[in-house]
């Protein structure tokens, strides 16, 4: 069967994106259209964290609103030779997005070219005409804990209309062969 391989992107990979990956599993896997066929998986656009754990601040977010451990997470970078086995990118920032963006015009021509969309932008409660500071999902890193159960609802309020979103993909994907 074919697979979708999602995967969601933040800077060092041990807050945003992780925790994403996580949510997003889970959903994945509570979905009878999509538990067989999707992957998801997390990276960072920055190797700084490269080989560290979740963010403990994270891993408490995720429990607090009702995730079981184990969460299995190692920090690690995307790689541009990488993009074109990914059939979803979901940045965390528009920042994160552009620069996926660049790497993405480096895909060769004939390679498979993941599409890249703001995870925010799959919350349907996002007014239109939302600003890059209301598209991007905030960075907790900084913050005490209550910003990291923050980041947490955030996150989950796109989980519904994302998740139709991916079935959409994985059903075209069907379609064509691929």
């Amino acid at each position: 069967m074919t697979a979708l391989r999602v995967l969601t992107v933040c800077t060092g990979n041990v807050c945003r994106s992780p925790a994403a990956a996580v949510m997003l599993r889970e959903a994945v896997r509570a979905d009878p259209r999509l538990a067989a066929d999707v992957e998801v998986h997390s990276a960072g656009l920055s190797w700084e964290a490269e080989g560290e754990p979740m963010d403990p601040r994270t891993v408490l977010a995720l429990e607090h609103a009702g995730y079981t451990q184990p969460f299995e997470h190692t920090a690690r970078s995307i790689h541009q030779s990488e993009l074109p086995t990914w059939d979803l990118l979901l940045p965390m920032t528009t920042d994160h997005a552009a620069a996926l963006l660049r790497k993405a015009e480096q895909i060769p021509p004939d390679a498979p070219t993941p599409e890249i969309s703001l995870w925010r932008t799959f919350d349907p409660l996002l007014p239109a005409g939302a600003e890059d500071e209301d598209i991007s999902v905030p960075d907790p890193w900084y913050e005490g804990q209550e910003a990291f159960d923050e980041t947490i609802e955030v996150l989950r309020g796109a989980l519904p209309t994302l998740l139709e979103h991916i079935a959409e993909l994985l059903e075209a994907k069907r379609v064509a062969g691929r």
